[in-house]
């Protein structure tokens, strides 16, 4: 508008001035001010429309996408909230008591030297269970099972037991560790409070009788007609799923632990961070 009114403004002094002159300018001069103006008003209500229009489309195109782990159920935050605790503290070789670590390399490397020293040349992963920066530590026993470590506040706390498969949510503080003890396929769901492991899950499948010839299949595999999760009796596998899902999902959660290194690795990871 203030654009269109000094352009009024200026027409008219530029046509005061040749009347006062008594100048003759050509009608089409006059004719080309008032196309200028036309234009011009044209011109602006274009750039209004194509600003209007940029900003419809701002409005439309912009989309903020927050990635973030996956919360918990509500049935995992219930059964954390019990503290059924599973691990044990560790002790190193040569103590008769729980033993203290200044820091958790120290304790890591502590580990990792008992472990040499007994003569067990197995290998170690660094993991990021929980939302701090401190890494979790897992390892094969001297009898292949998967040990996790956990440390806090100047102690190691170990979940084991006949592990031979584990996931982990990395930064969402869940695992699912998996084993097969004779006929039984169990499976933990854990995750880690004030530094120790805790259960959030635990299911097992296996024959109704366990100790039945026809409980296995030709291969030796146990053939499942029995499902519990949390000492609750499910009706197949199906619905066995669907209940483990609800404290770890493994087909959206995570991954399997398998980059696993030696001694001389770990202590370089170790060291490194």
């Amino acid at each position: 508008m203030k654009k269109r009114f000094l352009l009024l403004f200026m027409a008219g002094a530029l046509a005061a001035g040749v009347v006062a002159c008594g100048a003759n300018e050509p009608k089409a001069d006059v004719n080309e001010d008032t196309q200028v103006e036309e234009e011009d008003k044209t011109d602006s209500s274009s750039e209004k429309e194509e600003e209007e229009a940029t900003e419809e489309n701002t409005d439309e195109d912009v989309s903020i996408e927050v990635v973030e782990n996956v919360a918990h159920s509500d049935e995992f935050n219930e059964r954390f909230d019990l503290d059924e605790r599973v691990g044990a503290n560790y002790i190193k070789n040569g103590d008769s008591e729980v033993t203290e670590f200044g820091d958790w390399k120290d304790a890591y490397q502590s580990l990792v030297n008992d472990m040499q020293e007994d003569g067990i040349n197995t290998k170690y992963a660094l993991i990021y269970v929980n939302e701090d920066e401190i890494p979790e530590l897992a390892y094969y026993s001297d009898d292949n099972n998967i040990i996790i470590a956990s440390y806090a506040d100047g102690y190691l706390n170990l979940f084991s037991s006949k592990i031979n498969t584990l996931y982990c949510d990395e930064k969402n503080n869940a695992c699912l560790a998996s084993e097969a003890v004779e006929a039984s396929l169990n499976d933990y769901v854990v995750a880690i409070k004030d530094g120790y492991w805790v259960e959030i899950a635990y299911g097992t499948r296996r024959p109704l009788d366990e100790w039945a010839e026809d409980s296995f299949d030709e291969n030796g595999n146990p053939i499942i007609s029995y499902w519990e999760i949390n000492e609750e009796e499910l009706k197949s596998q199906k619905q066995y799923d669907e209940t483990l899902a609800k404290y770890y999902d493994v087909t959206s959660q995570g991954k399997e632990v398998k980059s696993f290194v030696n001694a001389e690795d770990i202590f370089s990871e170790i060291d490194s961070l």
